[in-house]
């Protein structure tokens, strides 16, 4: 059990669990949220979300499996109910992407595809831990903070980027 505990029951995890659980509670409710105030909160959502990642000790393998949460349809509903409140402030350029090794411009992405694809990781990193089995808290945890260096971290940032913009240029609150 000491083992776990160094894991999954410590602060920094805690912390950061915490956050990613309102981040998932943002995005499942955002429907019919106004252009501003949802990029407002973004505005500061975010960089909590990627400093609590970010002060994550190293964490371990666990032993086990974990399960997805997060269906196709629980994507397509976060995904869509984001680009409706953003509209044309949906698409920003970015050149920190895979695709951008095969071009020489930049990448057309979309603020929403980018926080899906946040949230299915961290949803089901959640779930694991709300349902309490240590070991399935373990996995998750690991490949969560995984997929943090690998894809959603860099996601993340480049929505926040374009968030920064949208509301920077005074257009967050123009219909």
């Amino acid at each position: 059990m000491e083992s776990i505990d160094k894991h999954i029951y410590r602060r920094d995890v805690l912390d950061f669990v915490t956050v990613a659980t309102e981040f998932c509670k943002q995005m499942e409710q955002c429907e019919g949220s106004e252009r501003g105030e949802f990029a407002r909160m973004l505005q500061q959502l975010l960089p909590m979300l990627y400093l609590k990642a970010t002060m994550i000790d190293e964490v371990e393998e666990g032993v086990g499996f974990m399960e997805d949460i997060v269906t196709e349809d629980d994507y397509e509903y976060v995904r869509t109910q984001v680009a409706y409140i953003l509209r044309e402030a949906d698409d920003y350029l970015d050149v920190f992407c895979e695709n951008f090794r095969y071009s020489d411009t930049p990448v057309l992405c979309t603020v929403s595809e980018s926080l899906a694809d946040c949230y299915q990781s961290l949803r089901n990193m959640v779930e694991a831990f709300r349902r309490g089995f240590d070991d399935a808290m373990e996995v998750a945890l690991f490949e969560c903070m995984q997929d943090f260096q690998n894809s959603w971290g860099q996601q993340l940032l480049g929505a926040l980027r374009a968030i920064h913009e949208l509301l920077a240029s005074g257009q967050a609150d123009e219909l």
